[in-house]
């Protein structure tokens, strides 16, 4: 009995030896790719902080949409967001 119980172990073990070296290799798995640092900016109008690359400039100001450059632009002083 002891016998059959060490054969089993050791198939069990060639087994596992033997997936082993015919699965594909496995490299470690790479962080995804980071987005660069970007600077954060103010909405001239509302306030609004948000990456700069992702405002509407005008005359060198930043807005946070088309909507607060052109009341902006046309001097409407409403109130923000």
């Amino acid at each position: 009995m002891g016998k059959l119980i060490l054969l089993g172990v050791l198939a069990i073990v060639v087994w596992w030896l033997w997936r082993k070296l015919q699965a594909p290799e496995r490299t470690a798995a790479q962080p995804p790719a980071s987005r660069p640092v970007e600077s954060m900016v103010s909405c001239a109008r509302c306030g609004l902080n948000q990456p700069r690359s992702e405002c509407v400039e005008s005359a060198g100001r930043f807005y946070c949409c088309e909507q607060h450059r052109r009341d902006a632009e046309s001097g409407d002083g409403g109130e923000g967001r």
